[in-house]
């Protein structure tokens, strides 16, 4: 028993993350194999719940698929992701938009069974979060595998709040709010496929390495071609680190790849860090806030790089 885990523990992070992805698929398809099935004879609610999981299931599925076949190219492979996630959030928002003019009723399972819930939901939105930051210049399957993670928590979370309210409602009929939040996030798991299917074209993800040639010395204004490197600033940044091009020069020859400095967080010390946590709940809006902002500074990177090369008279070399 003990030799599976040891050899489980020496694998790669990129390893562990498509194994737990094939054995969550297996688990979650059937479950939605079995509501299905009970939908059909009991409560078609049930159908709508088995068919959108269907579709985020086939679109984690297509990222395994990615990763372990060469069949099919990166970019097929990354449509089929993105429409198999906005199918099934289109559903989802439908699913959700029906309570607009339909009563359902949620059977009431005690607060034990509602606390439980909670507690899992919201470990598995923290692990869908952690995945989230570990996949980091890992490549787009695997951040992708960690997106849709996180759309599945966000489903997760809002059952919660349906229960929590039904918990709290006399008649058993879910309130309306639950509809409003369902379909906000319908949006936010379409506006996340749209985000996987323009992303390999504005990450840095797999276009951190880049190489240039001087093709007109007259041009450059940029770079001192007598020094053996250099470090262009690309976009800075205090608090979530500075991006910066690193390169070593050879000749006429400029080759390095696009870094991240270090984050306030990782520059600052434990006591700061432990009054952070503290005051999370009131830092994690404006941190969120300052993250989307980077987010539209850092678009496209590789070709604001190029496009800087260009103008002082550097071409990209093969």
């Amino acid at each position: 028993m003990w030799n599976p885990i040891r050899k489980y523990r020496k694998l790669t992070f990129e390893q562990k993350t498509i194994w737990k992805t094939i054995i969550g698929l297996c688990f979650s398809a059937v479950l939605a194999c079995g509501k299905l099935i009970i939908g059909l004879f009991t409560d078609y609610n049930l159908i709508s719940i088995a068919v959108y999981t269907f579709g985020i299931l086939l679109a984690k599925f297509e990222c395994v698929l990615g990763v372990k076949s060469n069949k099919m190219t990166f970019k097929q492979r990354n449509i089929l992701t993105a429409v198999c996630l906005i199918i099934s959030s289109v559903l989802y928002i439908a699913f959700m938009g029906s309570m607009f003019f339909a009563e359902h009723r949620i059977k009431n399972n005690g607060l034990i069974y509602v606390v439980l819930l909670a507690f899992i939901s919201f470990c598995e939105l923290g692990f869908a979060i952690a995945g989230l930051i570990r996949t980091k210049n890992r490549g787009h399957y695997y951040r992708n595998i960690k997106i849709i993670n996180f759309c599945v928590a966000l489903i997760a979370i809002l059952t919660t709040q349906m229960s929590i309210l039904n918990l709290q409602s006399k008649t058993g009929i879910v309130n309306t709010a639950n509809a409003y939040a369902g379909i906000g996030v319908g949006i936010f798991i379409a506006l996340c496929a749209v985000y996987i299917l323009i992303a390999p074209k504005t990450s840095v993800i797999d276009r951190e390495h880049n190489k240039f040639i001087l093709k007109n010395s007259d041009k450059n204004t940029l770079i001192d071609m007598g020094r053996g490197s250099v470090e262009i600033l690309l976009c800075r940044s205090d608090v979530y680190g500075d991006y910066i091009y690193k390169a070593a020069i050879d000749g006429n020859f400029v080759e390095g790849d696009i870094v991240r400095g270090k984050s306030l967080w990782k520059r600052m010390n434990i006591i700061l860090k432990i009054l952070c946590c503290i005051l999370s709940e009131i830092l994690i809006i404006v941190w969120l806030l300052g993250r989307g902002i980077l987010f539209l500074r850092t678009i496209d990177l590789p070709r604001r790089l190029e496009n800087k090369m260009i103008e002082n008279g550097f071409e990209r070399a093969a």
